[in-house]
């Protein structure tokens, strides 16, 4: 990418560092990178325009980028695959002569079959990670959506607890298999964390999370890239489930589902692999649940001990063919349902947040109140509301809207700015003690907002010592 007339003050330099090729400040450029796959919440439509774009190919040029930035006191702003779900770059981040690093050439991947590990780079989309570990008979645990074009990067800086995977009903956030990290420091500082050669200069390969030192990997989970550039990450892989089975159970009222559900989540060990209860508004509750395991007679196990607890409470297998059956199809496939529902325009996942459990009930009934009031004037198709264990204690929770054909995406996500996004923080994070999935743009300011005056000195004096510049996402979280 050349440059094209722009004279951003640092291009020649930065030129110097990943090649002309790598630079580019011309304006079609900089807006592109303004305009995320999804409805944006927080901050509207577009995000910040960058005033420069650089696309380093490893640590080293990371470093470089970071040493010239704190130099020069230059705002910069990491990019991942831009499936942010917040309007990126933040608005309310740097200023008109940001840079904007795109981390996408860091792409590289390493499986070592041995240690039963990945090292990936950050720019390394999960799907491709996934791939590489399923060729060797490994699961690596990836996030649901959008697995294709996610980062390591991007997951493990905006999103709880560094990425939900499929699977998160039972195994937990990605954060949960990450053993270390390579993070370039704001002043351009090099540090490996986890243990390996970071905390032991005689240990090649990254092994542990905690051996040798306090845990500092978990400093750069969640940090909106604020803290660090993370470049390179070490997954721990398990061996690949061999059997698979899906079911659709009809479970009937609020109050059957939820004691069926309750039970069903605190049987130890968990009998599913993921658990998904979902129904129209007013119409019956109903069970999506996936079981994976390592033998047909594991899964068959699993399966006697779901049925047992579902007949229990009143239920039985759903009708094949019904809609319901499509509907659960699409949260299987997980493409944003477009492939299952033709008859809407646009959708959302509406107010979808971490919840206490004993709440999600209330925190539904809440959302939808919500909808009816302020998004009368939206030509919604279909609602539907769901929830999912993250394993025992809280639950991801919200509502699927399906929009009419001529509903276009910027008309809901600006509606759902300007109407719902504050309303939304209003409820789940002050009402119910809930919090919000992303860790990036508005939201991250949104999470900081209900920070306790302790805490936010405690994360000032955190981002002060990493970050004297302050210059790397700055004011992200406007504290």
């Amino acid at each position: 990418m050349s440059n094209s007339g722009q004279s951003h003050p640092l291009f020649e330099l930065l030129c110097q560092i990943v090649g002309a090729d790598h630079v580019a400040d011309a304006d079609f450029v900089r807006r592109s990178y303004t305009r995320g796959p999804f409805q944006t919440l927080g901050g509207g439509l577009r995000g910040r325009v960058p005033g420069i774009v650089v696309r380093p190919a490893d640590t080293d040029q990371v470093a470089r980028i970071m040493g010239l930035a704190n130099e020069s006191r230059t705002p910069v702003v990491p990019k991942g695959g831009g499936g942010s779900v917040a309007a990126f770059p933040p608005p309310h981040v740097g200023h008109d002569g940001n840079i904007l690093l795109d981390t996408t050439r860091l792409d590289r991947i390493e499986i070592d079959r041995e240690s039963m590990t990945v090292t990936a780079q950050s720019g390394a989309i999960l799907a491709s990670v996934q791939t590489e570990a399923r060729k060797r008979g490994l699961h690596f645990f990836a996030v649901d959506v959008p697995v294709h074009m996610d980062t390591i990067g991007g997951v493990c800086s905006g999103f709880l607890g560094g990425g939900e995977p499929s699977d998160v009903a039972t195994s937990g956030p990605m954060n949960a298999y990450l053993l270390g990290l390579t993070v370039v420091l704001p002043t351009g500082l090099v540090v490996r964390t986890g243990g390996g050669p970071g905390t032991n200069v005689r240990q090649p390969k990254t092994l542990h999370r905690e051996a040798g030192s306090p845990d500092m990997t978990g400093l750069f989970v969640g940090d909106g890239g604020a803290f660090g550039i993370k470049t390179e990450a070490t997954y721990t892989l398990h061996p690949a489930p061999t059997s698979y089975f899906q079911v659709v159970y009809e479970i009937g009222s609020s109050e059957r589902m939820w004691a069926a559900y309750t039970r069903l989540v605190e049987t130890a060990p968990f009998p599913y692999t993921r658990l998904l209860a979902f129904r129209e508004p007013g119409d019956t509750w109903h069970f999506f649940v996936v079981i994976r395991g390592h033998s047909d007679d594991e899964v068959a196990l699993r399966r006697s001990i779901v049925d047992d607890i579902i007949a229990e409470h009143g239920g039985c297998g759903a009708a094949d063919g019904a809609n319901i059956t499509r509907i659960a199809k699409m949260f299987s496939a997980r493409r944003l349902g477009q492939q299952v529902l033709q008859n809407g325009s646009a959708m959302t996942y509406f107010g979808e947040g971490l919840i206490p459990r004993p709440r999600t009930l209330e925190y539904l009934a809440a959302l939808n109140r919500l909808i009816d009031t302020e998004l009368r004037d939206l030509h919604i198709v279909k609602r539907v509301e769901f929830t999912v264990p993250f394993l025992r204690s809280t639950t991801i929770t919200g509502v699927l809207l399906y929009f009419g054909d001529g509903t276009t995406r910027d008309a809901v996500s600006e509606t759902l700015y300007k109407k719902t996004f504050h309303k939304l923080h209003e409820i789940l994070s002050g009402e119910f003690g809930g919090f919000t999935e992303a860790c990036q743009g508005e939201p991250a300011a949104l999470n900081a907002s209900m920070w306790s005056p302790e805490y936010k000195q405690f994360m000032r004096t955190i981002k002060s010592a990493l970050d004297p510049n302050d210059i790397l996402m700055p004011s992200l979280w406007k504290i």
